[in-house]
Protein backbone atom coordinates (compact mmCIF):
# COMPACT_ATOMS: atom_id res chain seq x y z
CA UNK A 1 0.00 0.00 0.00
CA UNK A 2 1.47 2.96 -0.83
CA UNK A 3 1.33 6.41 1.61
CA UNK A 4 1.43 9.96 -0.03
CA UNK A 5 1.82 12.72 1.91
CA UNK A 6 -1.33 15.47 1.99
CA UNK A 7 0.15 18.37 3.87
CA UNK A 8 3.93 18.89 3.91
CA UNK A 9 4.82 22.04 6.54
CA UNK A 10 8.41 23.93 6.63
CA UNK A 11 8.32 26.31 9.50
CA UNK A 12 9.05 29.11 7.45
CA UNK A 13 12.54 30.46 9.32
CA UNK A 14 13.78 26.90 8.40
CA UNK A 15 12.25 27.36 4.48
CA UNK A 16 14.15 31.16 4.16
CA UNK A 17 17.37 29.62 5.45
CA UNK A 18 16.95 26.59 2.95
CA UNK A 19 16.10 28.53 0.21
CA UNK A 20 19.02 31.29 0.86
CA UNK A 21 21.12 27.79 0.84
CA UNK A 22 20.06 26.90 -2.56
CA UNK A 23 19.91 30.55 -3.51
CA UNK A 24 24.03 30.41 -3.58
CA UNK A 25 23.91 27.79 -6.46
CA UNK A 26 22.15 30.60 -8.64
CA UNK A 27 18.89 31.18 -10.24
CA UNK A 28 18.54 27.19 -11.89
CA UNK A 29 18.41 25.86 -7.87
CA UNK A 30 15.19 27.32 -7.12
CA UNK A 31 13.33 26.41 -10.42
CA UNK A 32 11.83 23.82 -9.22
CA UNK A 33 11.08 25.66 -5.51
CA UNK A 34 9.05 28.23 -7.80
CA UNK A 35 7.37 25.43 -9.18
CA UNK A 36 6.27 23.45 -5.97
CA UNK A 37 3.52 25.92 -4.72
CA UNK A 38 2.91 29.26 -3.08
CA UNK A 39 4.71 28.76 -0.26
CA UNK A 40 8.23 27.80 -1.95
CA UNK A 41 7.48 30.91 -4.51
CA UNK A 42 7.01 33.61 -1.74
CA UNK A 43 10.07 31.78 0.25
CA UNK A 44 11.97 32.65 -3.64
CA UNK A 45 10.31 35.84 -4.22
CA UNK A 46 11.45 36.89 -0.20
CA UNK A 47 13.72 40.17 -0.65
CA UNK A 48 16.32 38.21 1.80
CA UNK A 49 16.22 35.89 -1.28
CA UNK A 50 16.69 37.90 -4.04
CA UNK A 51 19.29 40.12 -2.36
CA UNK A 52 21.49 37.33 -2.32
CA UNK A 53 20.58 34.56 -4.88
CA UNK A 54 23.86 34.18 -7.60
CA UNK A 55 22.80 35.91 -10.85
CA UNK A 56 26.31 35.23 -11.87
CA UNK A 57 26.15 31.53 -11.57
CA UNK A 58 24.23 31.96 -15.46
CA UNK A 59 26.69 32.34 -18.41
CA UNK A 60 24.15 35.16 -19.67
CA UNK A 61 22.76 36.97 -16.51
CA UNK A 62 23.84 40.27 -17.86
CA UNK A 63 21.29 40.05 -20.56
CA UNK A 64 18.44 39.75 -17.97
CA UNK A 65 18.30 43.55 -17.92
CA UNK A 66 16.83 43.45 -21.09
CA UNK A 67 12.96 43.74 -21.56
CA UNK A 68 13.39 41.00 -23.80
CA UNK A 69 14.43 38.65 -21.26
CA UNK A 70 12.47 35.72 -19.78
CA UNK A 71 14.53 36.63 -16.43
CA UNK A 72 13.60 40.44 -17.16
CA UNK A 73 10.97 39.68 -14.17
CA UNK A 74 12.95 38.44 -11.63
CA UNK A 75 16.23 40.27 -12.54
CA UNK A 76 13.86 43.33 -11.72
CA UNK A 77 12.78 42.28 -8.43
CA UNK A 78 16.77 41.35 -7.60
CA UNK A 79 17.61 44.63 -8.57
CA UNK A 80 14.49 46.44 -5.97
CA UNK A 81 15.94 44.13 -3.24
CA UNK A 82 19.42 45.52 -4.37
CA UNK A 83 21.14 42.49 -5.64
CA UNK A 84 25.21 42.91 -6.11
CA UNK A 85 25.37 40.91 -9.13
CA UNK A 86 22.02 42.40 -10.89
CA UNK A 87 23.88 45.92 -9.84
CA UNK A 88 26.56 44.77 -11.50
CA UNK A 89 24.98 43.72 -14.61
CA UNK A 90 23.40 47.20 -14.50
CA UNK A 91 26.74 49.16 -14.49
CA UNK A 92 28.14 46.98 -17.58
CA UNK A 93 25.23 46.37 -19.42
CA UNK A 94 26.87 48.72 -22.44
CA UNK A 95 29.89 46.84 -22.10
CA UNK A 96 27.80 43.32 -22.65
CA UNK A 97 26.51 44.65 -25.94
CA UNK A 98 28.92 45.92 -27.36
CA UNK A 99 30.72 42.66 -26.51
CA UNK A 100 27.65 41.22 -27.99
CA UNK A 101 27.88 42.54 -30.86
CA UNK A 102 31.30 42.21 -31.68
CA UNK A 103 30.77 38.71 -31.36
CA UNK A 104 28.00 38.45 -34.16
CA UNK A 105 30.10 40.46 -36.14
CA UNK A 106 33.23 38.28 -36.37
CA UNK A 107 31.33 34.78 -36.20
CA UNK A 108 30.52 34.28 -40.27
CA UNK A 109 34.52 35.50 -40.17
CA UNK A 110 35.82 33.31 -37.98
CA UNK A 111 33.37 30.15 -40.09
CA UNK A 112 35.57 30.95 -43.25
CA UNK A 113 38.58 30.09 -42.37
CA UNK A 114 38.24 27.65 -39.27
CA UNK A 115 34.55 25.90 -40.53
CA UNK A 116 31.80 25.74 -38.29
CA UNK A 117 32.96 23.45 -35.83
CA UNK A 118 36.03 26.22 -35.23
CA UNK A 119 38.85 23.86 -35.80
Amino acid sequence: METTIQEFHIPPPLLAKIVNYLAEDGVDALKNLIKAGPVFKEAVYSEKTLRCVRLDRSRNFMWWSMPHSIYYHFFNKCLQANNPHALTAVLYKGIAYENFVEECYMAPLWVEPYGEDGG
